[in-house]
């Protein structure tokens, strides 16, 4: 099958279209500012967890309620205005991982805090790589930049792993959020 120069050029417009509509739509249904909440819920608790580790946990707690509480007000305020079969999935399957999460650590039991820090940062990683392969390469590489950085810093810096987290991996989060709130609009 021949196509012409003028087809093909068409197609690539089409898709680059395409591609435009969809980081229009991630941007305008609030995953901008969800990345920066979570940027500065891992900034603010994995600090506790290098600093102020007696009560970390706590902390940790408030600070995740609170990331799903605004992730929630997020969603609800950026609701598509069309229905869509796929509304609510997405916070599903976020429900369902960490779920399965929980259940990995119970059989992993993993014997440092530094290595539940590092799952922990590696499973929302996880999600960012599988969900790229929907929704662009840009999460693909966000989620392949932080598990690098969580190993290395697991295995090359284990006394500041936890700060190095929060500013590595709560910092890609932060700066990726404001990416998308400034150039994918």
């Amino acid at each position: 099958m021949n196509i012409s120069k003028q087809e093909a050029q068409a197609s690539l417009a089409e898709i680059e279209n395409v591609i435009s509509q969809t980081r229009r739509a991630i941007a305008h249904g609030g995953t901008g500012t969800k990345l920066i909440i979570w940027g500065i819920i891992w900034l603010l608790g994995y600090s506790s967890s290098q600093f102020f580790r007696n009560i970390n946990g706590t902390i940790w707690l408030l600070l995740i309620l609170f990331g799903v509480i605004a992730s929630w007000i997020c969603g609800v305020r950026n609701k598509p205005l069309t229905k869509n079969s796929n509304y609510g999935r997405v916070g599903l399957f976020w429900l369902i991982l960490f779920g399965y999460a929980l259940v990995w650590l119970v059989l992993l039991q993993p014997v440092s805090s530094k290595a539940v820090g590092a799952f922990w940062a590696t499973i929302p990683m996880f999600a960012y790589v599988v969900g790229g392969l929907w929704f662009g390469r840009f999460f693909v590489w966000l989620g392949l930049i932080v598990t690098a950085l969580a190993v290395a810093g697991f295995f090359l810096l284990p006394a500041w792993f936890d700060l190095w987290m929060a500013i590595t991996g709560g910092g890609a989060l932060i700066l990726s959020g404001l990416f998308i709130r400034k150039f994918w609009r």
